[in-house]
């Protein structure tokens, strides 16, 4: 995802966290009572909180928030982001589009890879078609069904080298899409869609991306993976910026323990923490208010079915849970950081969307809604004397907010006559589980990989790389096909629009909250900036480490 004038003395929480004094350096002792040294003066390493351990950090087979945070600092695309967030180019300096939109030529810096190997197109080349192999099997594979044959070589009826991406010469790149794609540039910002080292990842297949293999041209090179312990990355000498790059190393932490974090936190132990407990919002916001600034991001938090499993292949039993989820509860008197209630998928604020609802059930009061939802359950079967009991699978992080939100669900829910059992999980149990469709009902959230809503609704088409529930309807599947084939933005959000009422008229997932960023940051962190993605590349931080200093002191 530290220090302090008074070195002669313990600082102790509850807990046992502990900043202990040790000549020239400092401790840094956690729960587990492991201690981590770092310089006294060193105003160049960030300590950062990072939600959960990563499953991988090879750009191809990454799908999570914890990953593309570490990849991120490692890896640059075609296309990145600058502090606020906004697409800049990257390893592209220009590029050209045909006037039907569908050839796009682009123009490479020159760049070395971390061990001196130019990066080319034909790096670009070699990643793209191993994405869409399916025996890479990535999740992220539909990413690239917008390149002319992508769909057809993930489906195994093309070999990869049929994938419309070329190499024209080393610095130059032609992609060609199946449809214009207004949306590329940002879509190339993403982790899944950055060139991989292809003399390294030939050379040492799976093992390549591990520490004293990983070979990368982001402004960090990967040092050291201690699992469930640290991820350390330190500055990249060869990174084509690496004069404006002010830290010399990184230490990302996996926090799953939301409420050890902020002890950790509390002490200088994390200078940043990728998410808060939400339970202690209101000690936060009295204690060290200037450490939070939430803004709203694009990351909706949904409660999916299986559709694959009874009785949730009913609509009837679908609509009865929309309806019986009280949002505003939730929202106002569990969480209470300003999430918003969602009635819809596509957050708001997303680019060049208005969306709309086509099933407002908003208009109805709460006792109006259980009644309907209970007159759905007997019209498919259900009743007191014959309820619906279920699993209901969610992340244990932020063991608070995470358990304090399903036991209100689980209360909702048996108001119409669904018992459901909550089954905690890691999000190294809980991501696989949803992935492989092993689940009754799970709740997850979604955040933007890009600013667009064809990255909210692509969820759901049939045989999606993460549709999760296995939902399945043509109509709607054609719906995102007309938009993708739109070239007019405002016909083609149109389009979109009318995929996303299909979604709600269906209910075929049950949208919950719009998220806010929910991070812990000290004021002497300099350069990362709130966004709605709420991503942020290590490479435009900077620490003043006289009021770090202070601030501990």
């Amino acid at each position: 995802m530290v220090s302090s004038k008074a070195w002669n003395r313990r600082l102790a929480l509850a807990g046992g966290t502990a900043l202990a004094a040790t000549g020239g350096y400092f401790a840094l002792r956690g729960p587990s009572g492991n201690a981590v040294h770092h310089k006294i003066t060193d105003a160049r390493t960030l300590l950062r909180g990072n939600v959960a351990e990563p499953e991988t950090l090879d750009p191809t087979q990454s799908s999570g928030t914890q990953e593309n945070e570490i990849i991120g600092d490692l890896m640059i695309g075609l296309m990145t982001h600058d502090a606020a967030c906004k697409a800049i180019p990257g390893m592209a300096t220009r590029w050209e589009t045909s006037g039907d939109g569908l050839t796009w030529t682009f123009y490479l810096r020159e760049a070395l890879w971390s061990d001196g190997t130019p990066v080319t197109a034909e790096d670009f080349v070699f990643s793209w078609q191993r994405l869409v192999d399916p025996a890479t099997a990535s999740s992220y594979a539909y990413f690239l069904h917008l390149v002319k044959n992508g769909a057809p070589i993930t489906a195994s009826k093309m070999p990869t080298t049929a994938l419309g991406v070329a190499a024209i010469d080393a610095r130059t790149l032609r992609v060609q899409l199946e449809h214009p794609a207004p949306y590329l540039l940002e879509l190339l910002t993403h982790t899944t869609t950055y060139p991989l080292p292809r003399h390294v990842v030939t050379a040492k297949e799976k093992e390549w991306a591990r520490p004293g293999n990983y070979v990368g041209n982001g402004a960090f090179i990967l040092k050291e993976w201690i699992p469930n312990d640290h991820v350390l990355v330190e500055k990249n000498p060869r990174f084509y910026d690496a004069a404006n790059v002010a830290l010399e190393r990184v230490y990302f932490y996996p926090t799953t323990d939301y409420a050890a974090a902020l002890r950790r936190f509390r002490v200088g132990e994390l200078d940043f923490q990728d998410r808060l407990p939400v339970q202690k919002i209101d000690w936060i916001r009295k204690n060290i208010p200037q450490t939070i600034h939430p803004v709203p991001t694009l990351i909706t938090e949904i409660i999916g079915v299986n559709h694959k499993r009874k009785p949730f292949d009913d609509v009837r039993v679908r609509e009865a849970i929309n309806l019986a989820l009280n949002r505003e509860v939730i929202t106002e008197r569990v969480l209470r950081n300003g999430e918003v209630p969602a009635y819809n998928l596509v957050p708001p604020g997303i680019a060049n969307y208005q969306g709309g609802l086509a099933y407002d059930f908003k208009s109805l009061n709460y006792s109006q809604r259980i009644a309907r939802a209970q007159s759905l359950m007997r019209a498919a079967g259900f009743g007191e004397s014959r309820r619906v009991r279920t699993t209901y699978m969610i992340r244990s992080t932020a063991p608070g907010a995470g358990r304090a939100v399903a036991a209100a669900v689980q209360q909702m829910l048996a108001q119409v006559f669904i018992d459901i059992t909550i089954t905690p999980n890691d999000m190294q149990v809980f991501y696989p589980a949803i992935q492989e469709h092993d689940f009754d009902i799970a709740q997850a959230g979604w955040a933007a990989d890009f600013s667009d809503a064809s990255n909210f609704l692509d969820l759901f088409r049939t045989g999606g790389g993460n549709n999760w529930g296995e939902y399945s309807n043509h109509v709607f599947d054609v719906a995102l096909d007309a938009a993708q084939r739109e070239i007019n933005i405002t016909h083609r959000a149109e389009r979109l629009a009318q995929a996303e009422a299909i979604f709600l008229k269906d209910h075929v997932a049950m949208p919950l909250w719009f998220w806010v960023s929910l991070n812990l940051t000290w004021p002497y962190i300099k350069g990362l900036e709130a966004n709605p993605l709420d991503y942020h590349r290590s490479r435009w931080i900077s620490i003043d480490q006289a009021a770090r200093v202070k601030q501990f002191s």
